[in-house]
């Protein structure tokens, strides 16, 4: 296929949010838009909730039009609401508009809802523009008569799915997946810059939600900060379970068992929560270490053979994924000098030992596995294996 009749790329999550955001604020909706799970792929809400969002800010901002706003998720949620907004003329305004957020449950259980919104959608006398977000799965069946609807009346509609969190496999960069671009965009909109390797750092902690990511920046937003570095990355999350994580697989690659075993016992006397708050259980916890150690010894390991390859410095430590700044290079030099390659695949092999012990061979107190191995990790040389 050639350049010319390619088929061009889908926008990014993100970016199709910020778009259509921005049209929904200026008042520049269609008679029907619908915001629907995607055709396959995890489904993201928060977009869809954040379009809903700009349109309430946009029909609030904009004179003469009278807007019904209804939360189909809601206990209170009777279906006479929508038939009597759509079925009544305003009252206070020439002009109305109407929201249905959190449709999908109720147009499943009330199938007539969808062909009294189609029917109004674009029609003399109904509503200006009508939001539709309907989420969860199956929901297709409910909306068909929505869908048709739309393509006859000039509507549209929009599918959220999840951003992804790995970056492409032509440009292994962390910084380069949807969820660290889609980071840096939403730090900008904030007055926040992200050094490089920083976005994708905190993809690594927080997760790819965004929900999540946009309560990261928060967290900056209020200490003050317009640069953010890796260094500040991991001082924000440095009391959550992430950033145990990090602590934790920095003190194995430096050869700190010492630290590794304290980490590890305070982890077991306080419990862990994740940065959003989640309390997680000791297997939970084992899977969210072990993570972060497998990470950063594959980062730490590719350093390492292109260095024995005789690779210059500059081109060793692009190996790992993208430079990061001067606090990850100082970081990633003091492993090197920590670590050659027999010890780098020696803890490779102790990381897959601690997870054959938990999840073959059942041992009741996952953080024990760890143990083993940051005991066992810096043993001298020919002194054994921790079995």
């Amino acid at each position: 296929m050639s350049a010319a009749t390619r088929k061009p790329r889908a926008p990014d999550p993100g970016s199709l949010c910020r778009t259509w955001c921005e049209r929904a604020q200026r008042g520049e909706l269609p008679p029907l838009l619908l915001i629907l799970p995607p055709a396959s792929g995890e489904e993201e809400t928060w977009f869809g909730e954040r379009v809903c969002s700009a349109a309430r800010q946009g029909a609030r901002a904009a004179a003469g039009l009278e807007l019904g706003d209804l939360d189909g998720g809601s206990p209170d949620f009777a279906p006479g609401r929508l038939d009597e907004f759509l079925g009544a003329a305003s009252l206070f305004a020439p002009a109305r508009a109407l929201i249905f957020a959190r449709a999908g449950k109720a147009l499943k259980r009330w199938p007539r809802l969808a062909d009294a919104l189609a029917k109004a959608a674009g029609s003399e006398g109904g509503p200006q523009w009508i939001v539709v977000q309907a989420e969860g799965a199956g929901i297709a069946t409910a909306a068909k008569a929505l869908t048709a609807r739309a393509g006859e009346a000039g509507g549209e509609t929009l599918r959220f799915r999840a951003l992804y969190s790995d970056p492409p496999p032509w440009r292994p960069d962390p910084d380069a997946s949807e969820a660290a671009e889609f980071v840096r965009a939403e730090a900008a909109a904030r007055g926040l810059r992200f050094d490089a390797g920083a976005s994708g750092l905190l993809v690594q902690v927080a997760g790819a939600r965004p929900a999540d990511l946009i309560q990261a920046l928060g967290h900056f937003e209020m200490l003050g900060q317009t640069r953010v570095d890796e260094e500040a990355v991991q001082t924000v999350v440095a009391h959550s379970a992430e950033g145990s994580s990090f602590a934790f697989a920095d003190a194995v690659l430096f050869g700190d068992a010492g630290e590794a075993l304290r980490l590890l016992r305070r982890m077991e006397r306080s419990g862990l929560r994740a940065w959003d708050g989640r309390r997680l259980m000791p297997r939970d916890a084992f899977g969210m270490l072990s993570s972060a150690l497998s990470r950063e010894l594959t980062r730490t390991l590719a350093v390492r053979t292109a260095l024995d390859a005789g690779a210059e410095p500059e081109q060793a430590f692009a190996a790992a994924g993208g430079g990061g700044g001067m606090p990850a290079r100082k970081k990633l030099e003091r492993r090197i000098g920590r670590c050659d390659r027999a010890r780098l695949e020696a803890l490779q092999e102790g990381l897959l030992e601690a997870e054959r012990r938990v999840k073959r061979a059942g041992w009741r107190e996952p953080l024990h596995a760890l143990e083993v191995l940051a005991l066992g990790a810096f043993k001298p040389a020919g002194a054994g294996s921790a079995r």
